[in-house]
């Protein structure tokens, strides 16, 4: 049972889940549609950010919201494996090899193979599991909504070690996933707080504070690290709610560079550029290595937008009428756009190879989308 109290980073960003118009007063520049659909057996549940595809190698990994994990292939989305688990998940998917694992609202971390098609080992923790696990060097590592980052063998299940955050009275429903790297694991708490500790001992290395809770009212001391953390170019970049967007070194924790912008979301990089939507929905785009502002669009700001992905030449934004936007990556201007799913809005958060852009809806599809 989790003692605080908890809203949606959809709530935050002032999302809803109603229907939307199409977008006003911009013409199409290119041609943007499916290119094939999957049906599942199980959608992304309601929160769009919480379910997730993995894009590795030619395949596509997912946990559907009735617990089936499935492997499709990425060029046409036909079903490579298959395997229903008959756990229901809280939260999406992480890959380490041929073991796939997800979490679910009872607080277990379930470990399964689609090669094997059997669930290879479950752990029983403290409280739901709101984010994929973080994986690697033979460990994985999980953050629950009580604040607990627990550490295990990836191969059998067992509990390594764990450490406890205390975590605010109101929290965003939704936590950060580990990223596991260089010996280390680093994760973010909804206590504003980004910690490296050691793997394999669960010594803690270093903390930052990303988030700094002000204000009056418990709403507005709101600080949560719910967005995903992106370790890239020899860097983490975290964001808080009412807090900043900084990149940290991994090794000391130390911000080489921050910004007064913050989300509920999660940021995405590729090379020297990054991309944000701010808690007024405003869309940026960064440098990556100094922070300094390449572009920003306010015009979807009615819009109630998702994380961002960058998609070629575009950054592309879900919004949450299941409305997908495609900016150009050189000016911001939106030059395409089209539902994900014509029968309900929005769906998991999206992911690309380049060629294609990914995304699992509620309505139990599978869809790849591209432009020409």
């Amino acid at each position: 049972m989790i003692a605080a109290a908890v809203v949606s980073a959809a709530l935050l960003q002032g999302c809803s889940t109603r229907l939307l118009p199409p977008p006003s007063g911009v013409d199409q520049e290119v041609y943007f549609d499916a290119n094939w659909r999957t049906k599942v057996n199980g959608g992304a549940g309601e929160q769009t950010e919480t379910f997730n595809i993995v894009a590795q190698d030619d395949t596509l990994a997912l946990v559907t919201s009735r617990g089936a994990l499935y492997e499709l292939a990425q060029a046409n989305g036909q079903q490579v494996k298959h395997l229903e688990t008959g756990y229901r998940p809280s939260a999406g998917v992480s890959r380490d090899g041929d073991t796939l694992f997800f979490g679910t609202f009872d607080g277990e971390l379930v470990a399964a193979s689609l090669a094997e098609q059997k669930v290879l080992w479950t752990q029983s923790l403290t409280s739901e599991i709101l984010s994929e696990t973080g994986n690697g060097e033979g460990r994985v590592a999980v953050q629950t909504g009580d604040g607990w980052l627990t550490v295990m063998d990836a191969a059998t299940g067992k509990t390594l070690w764990r450490d406890k955050e205390d975590i605010p009275a109101l929290t965003v429903r939704g936590t950060s996933a580990p990223i596991i790297e260089s010996g280390k694991v680093i994760t973010g708490f909804a206590s504003g707080k980004v910690k490296a500790y050691n793997l394999r001992t669960g010594d803690q290395i270093w903390e930052y504070s990303v988030g700094k809770p002000e204000g009056r009212y418990e709403i507005e001391r709101l600080t949560d690290i719910s967005g995903r953390l992106v370790f890239e170019n020899g860097l983490i970049y975290s964001v808080a709610y009412n807090g900043t967007l900084t990149a940290l070194a991994p090794q000391t924790g130390r911000p080489v560079w921050q910004r007064n912008i913050s989300s509920a979301v999660g940021v995405d990089v590729k090379g020297n550029e990054l991309t944000i939507i701010d808690q007024d929905n405003v869309v940026y785009a960064l440098n990556a290595r100094n922070g300094s502002t390449l572009w920003q669009n306010d015009s979807l700001k009615e819009r109630d937008l998702a994380s961002p992905v960058f998609y070629k030449e575009y950054v592309a934004v879900l919004d949450r009428g299941g409305w997908i936007h495609l900016l150009n990556r050189t000016t911001g201007e939106v030059e395409a756009w089209t539902l994900a799913d014509s029968k309900r809005p929005a769906g998991s958060r999206m992911v690309s190879n380049d060629e294609q852009l990914f995304i699992l809806t509620p309505t139990a599809n599978v869809t790849a989308l591209h432009y020409w």
